[in-house]
């Protein structure tokens, strides 16, 4: 067989085992070359910063944050064909120095480390992953591709983007989240996503 029907096969047999363990399933789809350029505005990532690329499969996104801002990125996926296929890439491009990419499950990980969030998942998954991201210090960039972020996360911008994966293809939009900072939903103050402060007890 080929190698697209080898990765699919592969990407088949991944997704069933996940969904008899009752995981959440992602399939991949390739991010758009203008989403992943909304991504990179939203989220400008810099040098200093770390950014972690969560699902990323052959590292479209990665490898933008490394080749156009100089970040360093670490890209996590379970399907390690995708994984080599992104590894590959690096090395074509000579940014394996600033790329890495790790076989892991991204509804396990601690994401503390990372300053910059970059995402393409399901809302199943985001649903799992949100109570997560609320634990991020002040000041990540959280930015999601076509699904928002679910409950009380409102986006402090968005920007309209290609969503060529329907039929025909649409728009859609890309949402930037920042830990700790202030959105605006319909004309109203909202949360990003802010921690309240807990009430001193006065008991004696």
């Amino acid at each position: 067989p080929n190698s697209n029907s080898f990765r699919a096969e592969r990407e088949r047999s991944t997704h069933i085992k996940r969904a008899r363990e009752g995981k959440p399933v992602c399939p991949f789809l390739r991010t758009p070359v203008r989403a992943v350029e909304a991504m990179l505005r939203l989220a400008a990532p810099a040098e200093a910063d770390l950014v972690y690329d969560l699902g990323c499969g052959d590292g479209a996104i990665s490898l933008e944050v490394a080749r156009t801002c100089g970040a360093r990125c670490i890209g996590f996926d379970i399907d390690e064909v995708h994984l080599a296929s992104a590894r590959t890439t690096a090395e074509a491009h000579d940014l394996s120095s600033l790329l890495e990419y790790r076989n892991d499950d991204v509804l396990e990980l601690e994401f503390a480390p990372a300053t910059v969030l970059v995402i393409f998942l399901v809302p199943n998954m985001l649903a799992v992953l949100a109570p997560k991201f609320r634990q991020l210090r002040a000041g990540t960039r959280i930015i999601s591709y076509h699904f928002p972020l679910p409950d009380d996360w409102v986006p402090i911008a968005t920007e309209e983007t290609d969503h060529p994966h329907t039929a025909p293809p649409a728009t859609t939009s890309v949402y930037s989240y920042i830990v700790g900072e202030l959105g605006a939903s319909e004309g109203e103050e909202a949360r990003g996503f802010v921690e309240e402060e807990e009430e001193e007890g006065t008991g004696k």
